[in-house]
Formats: structure tokens, C-alpha cells, sequence
């Protein structure tokens, strides 16, 4: 028998309603592209059994009615399509010969010429996130003149936990101060004095020391002939 209405289906939905044979509605679901009808039917759980001595005319579906000695004029199992979340459409083509379509639904109704007491199957909604997923960035910017940039991104740990994992930048924008040309005079002047222009100094001074003395020594030696 046929399993209660299915979550989601992959192949052709199947829905039937045994109406006043006591069966309820059931859905099963026929996994990939059945080649017709029938096959639909019993891939999703559903036996079935033709009229005797007229093949291709459903007598039973699910043993049900128990019974099977012809289709009686009052009561019989209707065939019908539908579009998931649409309207049941009277099928015009036989069992055996229709091929539904994977997406499609197929609906089966005991009575006199009853619809499916339940409306085609829609759907399933999509499947939430899983718990624990990442998490969106954010970033915030601010701009302007000695403002500061920050930009943070996180991402939940697998677990789900509220721990996350952030990376935080700031860069701060500094205006650049005026250079005072005092203080570049004052480091030139350093510069100068240096070791090598001191001795420089030193080493004119005793030549003008050596000039001097030689040239008092000539004066005295002068006088010192004169006498």
C-alpha cells in the first residue's frame, strides 16, 4: 500500500482516494520516469488487478473492492493528471498507454466519476539553511580626513557555536604636519660640526703658529749679523 502524502518526490507523485471503500486518501511516490500509468501506480506501492476478461479496465487497486467480478456502472476507479499545487484533470488516455512525466501528479478515485478528495500535491518549500552555516560579512567604512576605516568579518564556527572568528584592520589618516625650515637650518649647522672640520681648524692654526715663529727667528738672526 501506498505510504501517507510524501515530503518530496523525485519522480511522479501518486495519490489515491478509495472514497467509500473505506481506504482513505493515500500518497506514494514512483521514483524516476515510469513508462506509463500502471507503472506509476505500482512503484509507488500500490497492486492493482483488471477486470476479468477485459485487460487494460482497473478493477482493484490495493485489493480494494474486494470483490472483482466487473466494474459496476455506479462505482469504478477514475484516472487522472495534475501539476503540482494544480487542478485534477479526466484523464483521455488509458493507463497503459499514458506516460506521466517525472514532476507531474497522478490521481486514482474510486466512485461515480469522483475527483481525488485531496488537491494535487505542491511542491515542497526549499530546505532551510543548516544550523551553523556562515554567516554573512558585514563591513562598515567611514571616510574623511583623519577618519578611520574599519572593516570586520566573521564567520560562525562549524559547530554553531556563538564563537566566531573576526578580523579587525583600522588605518587611521593622519594629516601630514609642515616642515620648519629652522630645523632644517639648525640640523645643517650640526652637520657641519662634524670631527673633520674641527681638525681642519686645529691643524690651520699651528701652521699660522710654524709661519709666525720662522719669521721671528729670521728677524733675530738678522740683528744677530748686524751686531
Amino acid at each position: 500500500s501506498g505510504t501517507p502524502a510524501q515530503a518530496a518526490c523525485s519522480g511522479v507523485t501518486v495519490v489515491v482516494d478509495f472514497g467509500p471503500l473505506g481506504g482513505g486518501v493515500r500518497t506514494g511516490c514512483a521514483s524516476g520516469g515510469p513508462d506509463n500509468g500502471l507503472a506509476a501506480l505500482t512503484t509507488a506501492g500500490f497492486g492493482y488487478s483488471f477486470v476479468p476478461r477485459q485487460p487494460g479496465l482497473v478493477c482493484q487497486i490495493a485489493e480494494l473492492p474486494s470483490a472483482c467480478n466487473g466494474a459496476p456502472h455506479d462505482a469504478h476507479w477514475a484516472y487522472y493528471h495534475a501539476k503540482p499545487g494544480g487542478s485534477w484533470s479526466f484523464s483521455t488516455e488509458g493507463a497503459a498507454t499514458y506516460r506521466p512525466a517525472a514532476g507531474t501528479v497522478e490521481g486514482w478515485a474510486y466512485g461515480a466519476d469522483r475527483q481525488p478528495g485531496i488537491s494535487p500535491p505542491g511542491n515542497p518549500p526549499p530546505a532551510p539553511p543548516p544550523a551553523g552555516g556562515p554567516v554573512p560579512a558585514r563591513t562598515t567604512v567611514a571616510t574623511g580626513e583623519g577618519s578611520t576605516a574599519s572593516s570586520v568579518s566573521a564567520v560562525a564556527s562549524p559547530t554553531g557555536n556563538p564563537d566566531v572568528m573576526a578580523t579587525v584592520s583600522n588605518a587611521s589618516n593622519t594629516p601630514e604636519q609642515p616642515i620648519d625650515p629652522s630645523t632644517v637650518s639648525n640640523a645643517s649647522n650640526r652637520k657641519d660640526e662634524s670631527p673633520s672640520g674641527t681638525a681642519s681648524w686645529v691643524i690651520g692654526l699651528v701652521l699660522v703658529s710654524v709661519v709666525a715663529g720662522l719669521g721671528l727667528w729670521k728677524a733675530r738672526r738678522k740683528v744677530w749679523k748686524a751686531r
